[in-house]
């Protein structure tokens, strides 16, 4: 491509985005020269995963509700509900009934390398995204080729999933509170309309007749004016949620269970495969990969480039809970530096604030993108990849690829999808 040609695809995205959602915003990403290239078993592996995500989600509310009714060790659910008023906590959540405690339906990972989870949202942000470069990819053939992988557009299958999944028309109240990208919300909430399904607020549908619920946390769902409504629609059948009214699934602390010895019974082998070693910090220490138990003081005395782990903020506080606003890469601190940082992480431990530590994974590789300018910018980046996936299974993976090692939707990620 010439450097003085600037490419097309940023003024079609720019406009197919003001279209859908009036905002001047535009594409926020570079977009990479060609879509992902991924291998055929590579790919079957994201399919495959969908299953074994459900059984964890499965596995995990089945383990928290048996800690509250006391069949389990109790230590279980304080992990996850510690310090939380009844409204959020014991209370809350045995009061619940099975249909109010279904697991997350439509849900976006995060994997460090292919085969690597180190986050699930329910449903996550980038679903616009995914949809977009879709659209490029489709607006401009002889630039990205004809799809070998996917069937169609993204949202065209979250709609027929819907569908299929309530088995009947959908009508949707999809909350935009806490969303990181709103105007992406909305692009989603146009394009689904577009299909044909009615979105509370715009269109002319009363609030008793929604039938699904949408929400990027539980705080977003629990304190809405609508949920003791909400709660006894589905009770009664007439109405699922997305997101259930559980702050479980926002919790990272959760991906140490599979690792826990108070809980690593209860998973089998190939589901705690999914996740980078992962254990909870306490005061007395902590597990790493190879099974050696190590204290605080003894980790930050170790070198560098031995200390190959991140350390995650794990509660369900949205304050803290939110992108990589509470995520350090531990080997990129001094021993003084780390110290400090466990000072704050125990000081939240004491109060019932779990964190965690979690093996890093990485994926270098080199990257491409065009640039608005219309000039090619090559790097050596870290991978990330995001799974999308309805209830009926993978719709789409995206690569956002970037130099920092916390690979983040910032201006100058660069993002492809499988095509």
């Amino acid at each position: 491509m010439p450097e003085s040609t600037a490419p097309p695809w940023y003024q079609f995205v720019d406009e197919d985005i003001r279209h859908r959602t009036r905002a001047t915003v535009g594409f926020t990403n570079e977009i990479a020269s060609r879509p992902y290239p991924m291998d055929e078993p590579t790919l079957q592996g994201f399919r495959d995963r969908h299953a074994l995500i459900r059984k964890f989600y499965e596995t995990t509310r089945d383990v928290f509700m048996a800690s509250l009714r006391d069949e389990a060790d109790p230590a279980i659910a304080d992990s996850v509900l510690s310090g939380q008023p009844s409204c959020r906590g014991r209370e809350h959540h045995l009061r619940l009934a099975d249909s109010q405690l279904s697991t997350p339906l439509f849900f976006r990972t995060d994997e460090a390398a292919p085969g690597a989870i180190i986050e699930v949202q329910c449903p996550g942000s980038g679903w616009e995204m995914a949809e977009q470069l879709h659209r490029v990819y489709q607006e401009f053939p002889g630039d990205f080729g004809k799809p070998k992988h996917f069937r169609g557009p993204l949202l065209g299958q979250v709609a027929e999933s819907m569908r299929h999944q309530l088995g009947r028309e959908p009508i949707v109240h999809h909350l935009t509170n806490n969303a990181s990208r709103p105007h992406g919300v909305v692009y989603t909430i146009q394009g689904l309309r577009e299909r044909g399904i009615d979105h509370f607020g715009w269109d002319s549908v009363h609030s008793r007749d929604c039938n699904f619920v949408r929400g990027h946390d539980f705080y977003d769902v629990r304190y809405n004016n609508f949920f003791d409504q909400w709660l006894e629609a589905c009770e009664g059948g007439a109405l699922t949620f997305d997101h259930p009214p559980t702050p479980l699934y926002d919790s990272k602390v959760i991906m140490a269970w599979p690792f826990w010895a108070t809980t690593r019974q209860y998973y089998p082998d190939e589901v705690r495969a999914l996740f980078p070693h992962t254990h909870i910090v306490t005061p007395e220490g902590f597990r790493l990969a190879d099974g050696t138990w190590i204290s605080v003081e003894e980790y930050c005395a170790m070198g560098r480039s031995a200390r190959a782990y991140y350390l995650k903020f794990a509660g369900h506080d949205p304050n803290l809970n939110w992108g990589s606003r509470a995520v350090f890469h531990s080997g990129s601190q001094s021993g003084v530096a780390a110290r400090h940082l466990f000072e704050r992480i125990l000081a939240d431990s004491r109060k019932g604030r779990p964190w965690v530590i979690q093996e890093a994974r990485m994926y270098p590789e080199s990257a491409t993108a065009v640039t608005r300018a219309g000039t090619e910018r090559s790097l050596t980046a870290y991978t990330k990849f995001s799974g999308f996936y309805t209830p009926g299974g993978l719709a789409a993976v995206m690569a956002l690829q970037a130099h920092s090692r916390k690979v983040h939707g910032a201006d100058q990620t660069v993002v492809s999808i499988v095509h």
